[in-house]
């Protein structure tokens, strides 16, 4: 019993480290839904997001804001955090 669990486990832990690297994969071809959905709905609820309405202007601002919450602010690369305003503005 103690190996099926071990064994359970194992592959659990395997199958998130490859769903981390599909996801990183996808941040660094620059999707910026993919973005939205793995570093700001850690905080914000989709909805939220969605209902904000903003302007490109607006969400920079919003985004910036967010970025430097210290620790909790996302890190975003230059290439991220253009694809993930180029998302946001189509919200």
């Amino acid at each position: 019993m103690k190996k099926f669990l071990l064994t359970a486990v194992c592959l659990s832990m395997l199958g998130g480290l490859f769903m981390f690297g599909f996801t990183a994969q996808n941040l660094e071809a620059g999707d910026g839904k993919a973005i939205l959905e793995t570093r700001c709905t850690v905080c914000h609820g989709a909805g939220r997001i969605e209902r904000a309405g903003h302007d490109l202007d607006g969400w920079k601002s919003t985004v910036n804001r967010m970025m430097n919450k210290g620790q909790f602010g996302p890190k975003l690369s230059d290439a991220e955090l253009q694809a993930l305003l180029d998302h946001l503005v189509t919200l």
